[in-house]
């Protein structure tokens, strides 16, 4: 009697511990659930990620040298072009030094003033020097931003000038077109984001005389103080 009443009081725990069953329902249910929030997070990949590329794409604004060209978040011009062997740069200690090329320092003088919001130059997104086969040149590091319009805030209601210098060869010049371009982050998405693309007049006996008679010294401490 004792075995008995024991072994029908391990049964009736058993059966009260037995997990209750899930019905197939609930089970084909849950499965369909995973399926769509799977196809949801695929069709956001693919249709919501948004590259690099597509990130720090522009809206381009054309213009010539010496005309104004207007964004909706900067206006800019570029004054003049020239062209030299040696330029100068300075130090953590602001010692000017003069640095030299092979080939040809472009010193674009260019002049700008924001909308909006005050801003500066990005080494992430600088300006660039685009060529006529495509070619883009960005600002050299041989000189030291203090000396540039890197240095320079770009404000509303005032025009901040200064020198964009792209160490480039010969074969670049002709036919070149500055690209300005204002900071953009990463990791914001804006496709509208502006640009200007101006013409720097570099064709035919321009870009002869630039490439031809280049300046053997070209001073960037009077024109950045």
């Amino acid at each position: 009697m004792v075995v008995t009443q024991t072994e029908s009081r391990i049964s009736r725990r058993a059966a009260r511990a037995k997990p209750p069953r899930r019905g197939v329902g609930r089970r084909i249910a849950a499965g369909a659930a995973g399926i769509v929030l799977a196809a949801a997070a695929v069709y956001a990949q693919q249709n919501f990620s948004v590259s690099f590329e597509q990130r720090t794409s522009y809206l381009t604004y054309k213009g010539r040298i010496g005309e104004t060209v207007e964004t909706k978040r900067f206006t800019v011009k570029a004054l003049s072009v020239a062209a030299a062997r040696t330029v100068d740069t300075t130090d953590y200690s602001n010692k000017v030094s003069k640095v030299a090329t092979s080939n040809l320092f472009l010193l674009v003088d260019v002049s700008a003033t924001s909308a909006r919001e005050p801003f500066k130059l990005s080494k992430l997104s600088p300006p660039v020097l685009l060529t006529a086969d495509g070619r883009r040149y960005q600002p050299t590091d041989k000189v030291d931003d203090a000396l540039t319009l890197f240095n320079k805030y770009i404000q509303p209601g005032f025009w901040s000038s200064g020198l964009l210098v792209f160490e480039v060869p010969k074969d670049a010049v002709p036919g070149a077109d500055l690209v300005f371009i204002p900071p953009v982050s990463p990791l914001v998405s804006d496709n509208y984001a502006p640009e200007a693309q101006i013409d720097l007049g570099l064709s035919g006996a321009a870009a002869d005389r630039l490439t031809s008679q280049p300046e053997d010294y070209h001073s960037l401490v009077s024109t950045s103080r």
